[in-house]
């Protein structure tokens, strides 16, 4: 049975993430510096699932082969995607690091989350 749809109290979340953002960065574990290494932002979890593999397919075509190997094996592994996408769809990040000697790779997807702002309790409070 299909019902209308429940307003959202304020300062909650209206509906369901309708972005999500993929990004990569790089780091020196004896380091401080983050080295950013793309990012992107697209409509549906699937599609930055898709950059995410993208990106550690380049990645690992720069690695030596010991550590190219789990990489791709994680680029394959079809359960361990369908489990991010459960993670993407519970507004929970989902997170990939690739270990290359002391640099690690950050691979990581987050759903945006929108926040409904009402303007007449905006008002209350800026009045109290």
């Amino acid at each position: 049975m299909l019902s209308a749809p429940r307003s959202a109290p304020p300062g909650e979340p209206v509906a369901p993430s309708a972005a999500f953002d993929a990004d990569c960065v790089a780091y020196a574990v004896s380091g401080r510096s983050l080295y950013g290494l793309g990012r992107c932002r697209s409509n549906s979890a699937w599609l930055a699932m898709f950059w995410l593999l993208r990106r550690a397919g380049h990645i690992a075509d720069q690695l030596d082969p010991p550590a190219a190997a789990p990489v791709r094996a994680w680029m394959s592994d079809g359960w361990e995607h369908a489990r991010a996408l459960l993670r993407l769809a519970g507004h929970e990040t989902y997170t990939y690091t690739i270990c290359d000697g002391d640099v690690r790779y950050v691979l990581a997807v987050a759903p945006v989350v929108f926040v409904r702002r009402d303007a007449d309790q905006e008002a209350t409070c800026a009045a109290a």
